[in-house]
């Protein structure tokens, strides 16, 4: 068995925050929410594998995994191949539109390796506010009751 050493650290070209991330900043503060919780003045502008670059030309590993939703790492070639190839078909799929064929195809492979016995039934949501809304409307569906309280 062999092992590869791949040395990957911050690499800091400006003081922190940086001036385009300062200008940035002002920004966001006089346009955005005060409602996102964002612990660091990070400006992100591009990310590769666990590395993600500001607008300043730092490096920083995203220890966060871009909020846990790039296991894979930011921009991995298969994953953008993946999502140039379906954007090129069909950008937008919400099951309460259309029927998906890909929506079938996916819950037929979950239901295959879902860790529980029997019939499988799948929602896909955005958010914990849609699994919530879809919990919420199941429960009346079944109950046939239309009051929740």
């Amino acid at each position: 068995m062999s092992t590869k050493t791949i040395t990957i650290g911050p690499k800091i070209k400006t003081a922190l925050p940086g001036p385009n991330a300062k200008r940035v900043l002002e920004g966001d503060t006089k346009y955005i929410s005060p409602s996102y919780t964002r612990s660091y003045p990070l400006v992100a502008k591009q990310g590769r594998g666990l590395v993600i670059t500001d607008v300043d030309g730092n490096e920083f590993i995203d220890f966060s995994a871009g909020i846990a939703v790039t296991s894979t790492g930011h921009c991995h070639p298969r994953v953008v191949e993946a999502i140039q190839k379906q954007a090129a078909e069909l950008i937008h799929m919400s099951g309460t539109d259309f029927y998906y064929e890909n929506m079938i195809t996916l819950a037929d492979r979950l239901s295959e390796i879902a860790p529980m016995p029997g019939p499988h039934r799948i929602y896909y949501g955005n958010s914990g506010a849609e699994a919530i809304e879809a919990a919420l409307k199941l429960a009346r569906y079944h109950t046939k009751r239309q009051n929740i309280i």
